[in-house]
Order: C-alpha cells, then structure tokens, then sequence
C-alpha cells in the first residue's frame, strides 16, 4: 500500500467569484447575508472585495464589468448556517428555491447557485 503523501494544503481560504456588477453583489453578500468587508482593492483594471464568511474563510468577488460565465454554467459554494429558519426566510424572500430542513439554494445576481447548510450532525 503507498504511503500517503501529506497535503500542502491547510484549509481553504477562500472562493472567487467573477461579477458583473460590485455594487449589485455587494447588495447580496454584504447588504443580505451580513458578510463584512475584509478588503477591497483595484489591480490590473479589476475590482475586488474580500469577504469575510466565517471560520477564517472569505469570498473574493471580481468584478470584471462583463458577464461572468456561460448561461448554462454556474458557480456553487455552500455556505454552513445555524440558523435554518431565519435562512429559509431570507432565501424566500430572495425569490431561491428552498430544500426541506437542511439545505437551502439561491442564485446570486451573476448566475452562481449558493448552498446554505445545516449541519447539525457534524458529518460535512
């Protein structure tokens, strides 16, 4: 049996996301789902916004002033919440598609599917 090789890798740290729009996604990530500010930069004609999502964790978004992706093709990441009934509230009134108990879908304004999960039984 090979032995295996130790990963470089410690944790994730963080997901980008390509937006069209920095104000329109910050109304989601940052006016929505409460996520603050980390930092926010211009480089090489982008502009970008760390988010922090918890855990040490951040979403980058970038804004690239054009559509991000193909119609058919979308992010996903999931993010782990506490509290399900105010999550499933909220993604209501966002107009996602809730799933029963657990976890819950909604599109951001660029197409990317986002997961909200509870996980109570510490198995993800």
């Amino acid at each position: 049996m090979a032995t295996p090789h130790p990963s470089v890798v410690d944790g994730l740290h963080h997901v980008s996301l390509r937006v069209r729009d920095m104000e329109r996604s910050m109304d989601l990530y940052r006016g929505m789902l409460g996520l603050p500010v980390k930092a926010a930069f211009d480089l090489n004609g982008n502009r970008f916004a760390l988010l922090e999502a918890g855990s040490g964790r951040y979403i980058e978004l970038v804004e690239t002033g054009r559509d991000p992706r193909p119609a058919a093709e979308a992010d996903v990441f999931g993010c782990e919440i506490t509290r399900p009934i105010t999550s499933l509230e909220l993604v209501n009134r966002i107009g996602g598609r809730p799933f029963p108990v657990r976890v819950a879908f909604f599109r951001g304004p660029d197409g990317e599917e986002i997961e909200l999960i509870e996980d109570e039984t510490g198995q993800t």
